[in-house]
């Protein structure tokens, strides 16, 4: 039985993408063949998203990048649009309305023309550029109100500083008006409040007395929604994105418990920010709580993967094998349905990023996503990563890097979802460090592991570290979620990467 497969296009990728691949001229066809891409894959509901900190539609509400775009050209704040990747995106965003072509409003006939549901997406609190007073990305919110971000009372010491503070009513009043007028506008089945963007919404210490406002805000956001269903003669669904944890939603302010005893949302979807893909979230303790009040639970998978944050970072992207293994470890785990963010279309292929999924395979994972029974039934990977985001008093899991030796152990929690009995599983470590006469041994689900050998990496792993291979017999009966004891041989040393492979024998 297929799942619920949720797609979210950003505001910004369509142009941008376009502009990129030297597409400056976009027409009617351009807009609609764009969405016939995603005819007969599993792509179930399709999240349109319709801001970052200001609106990119013509806002008559709020301020807005078209209208921006046309105040900084005639006061000369813009004399050579290609200067500017964003300034040139606005252009083209302008000119698209100028002529007519309201492409989400297109979109979203056409999305139900192909059977897929259309839904619109606003980000919450959006902080690109926040951090620069005078850019173009930021509202005028943020320009004029530095008081109101999160941090007040000192100077931001990073980009989340940035965040504006729910706990003021203007900064509430503002996203009112950005859902009210975004329904009126759009007519899509389901709106997503996107608190990943940011999950800081909060002034810091006052994420616990922040609780109520929250919920509050919730119930005013969900009388707007209900009524704007009333008028549209049906009922528009909300959805939330939330993050990896309950307690880590819940010490960020986010009581996902009372909005859905309440009824205020309809789907949850559980998510990292932006930094990895997470693929220890706990789909099945979300499951527990709330499979009795008619809430969908969706895992959100990140197109960026990495096993922990290593400083610098290189950006490594999940490939086929390994987004197909995310989604089949959350499925097996009772997840309702997957939920997809930065997975758009690419145009332009960058062949230093190898073997990643915008270059190798993206139309065959959509066709999959949502199917357990081909995720199954194919050859992936189910890499160790960690949660990139923390609240004060939470829990913070992450798993490597972890020191070995000949007595001491290290435990990975790998979930990996059903594996057929005549599949080859492979328990794959990296090792860092100097010590190159160490060889890593493990048990898996309290069975020791036959030591292979060497294998050379293969993206998205890191090209500096020492990769050995371990085989994990399968009898037929290995769990859906497989705990490895590491450990080493002939020495200690640091594992900082890991993973299991599932290849199926053809």
């Amino acid at each position: 039985m297929k799942k619920y497969v949720f797609f979210n296009e950003d505001p910004n990728h369509f142009v941008f993408e376009r502009m990129r691949a030297g597409k400056y001229d976009i027409t009617a066809d351009d807009i609609n063949s764009f969405i016939d891409g995603y005819k007969e894959t599993d792509i179930t509901d399709f999240l349109i998203c319709l801001n970052a900190s200001m609106c990119w539609y013509p806002s008559r509400r709020t301020d807005n990048a078209i209208d921006k775009y046309r105040l900084w050209l005639s006061s000369g704040k813009i004399t050579d649009e290609r200067e500017n990747t964003v300034t040139w995106g606005a252009k083209m965003n302008s000119d698209l309305y100028a002529a007519g072509l309201d492409y989400r409003a297109m979109w979203i006939e056409r999305l139900r023309e192909i059977g897929i549901r259309p839904w619109i997406s606003i980000r919450m609190n959006d902080i690109h550029g926040s951090a620069k007073k005078g850019d173009f990305l930021n509202s005028e919110l943020v320009e004029a109100h530095p008081e109101y971000r999160r941090t007040p009372y000192r100077e931001p010491v990073s980009n989340y500083d940035c965040a504006l503070d729910y706990m003021r009513e203007d900064v509430r009043s503002y996203y009112l008006a950005v859902i009210e007028e975004s329904l009126s506008r759009y007519d899509a089945d389901g709106i997503e409040l996107d608190f990943m963007r940011e999950a800081y919404c909060l002034c810091v210490g006052r994420e616990y007395e922040g609780i109520a406002v929250m919920t509050d805000f919730m119930r005013s956001a969900h009388s707007l929604i209900m009524a704007a269903g009333e008028k549209r003669g049906k009922r528009i669904k909300t959805a939330v994105r939330l993050p990896a944890d309950p307690e880590l939603a819940m010490r960020l302010g986010f009581d996902a418990f009372t909005w859905a005893d309440e009824g205020l949302v309809d789907v949850i979807t559980v998510s990292p920010r932006w930094s990895s893909a997470d693929n220890n979230m706990p789909i099945d303790i979300w499951k527990r709580i709330f499979e009795k009040k008619g809430v969908l639970i969706l895992a959100g998978l990140e197109i960026l993967l990495e096993p922990y944050p290593r400083r610098p970072r290189k950006y490594l992207s999940n490939t086929l094998e390994s987004a197909r293994g995310s989604c089949c470890a959350y499925l097996s785990m009772g997840a309702d349905g997957i939920y997809l963010f930065n997975y758009m279309d690419t145009l332009v292929h960058e062949s230093e990023k190898g073997d990643c999924l915008a270059n190798r395979g993206m139309d065959e994972f959509l066709r999959s996503a949502g199917s357990p029974s081909l995720l199954e039934k194919s050859d992936r990977r189910h890499i160790v990563t960690y949660c990139d985001v923390s609240a004060p008093g939470a829990a913070r899991i992450r798993q490597l890097p972890a020191k070995v030796s000949e007595s001491g152990y290290s435990l990975l929690r790998i979930p990996t979802g059903n594996i057929p009995k005549d599949a080859r599983v492979t328990l794959v470590l990296g090792f860092t460090g100097e010590n190159k006469s160490a060889i890593p041994a493990a048990y898996a689900n309290a069975m020791s592991c036959r030591y292979i050998g060497k294998v050379p990496y293969a993206l998205p792993m890191y090209d500096d570290m020492e990769y050995h291979a371990l085989e994990i017999a399968n009898n037929g009966n290995l769990p859906p979620v497989t705990v490895a004891e590491i450990y080493s041989r002939g020495g200690s040393g640091t594992v900082s990467w890991a993973e299991i492979q599932i290849a199926q024998n053809k």
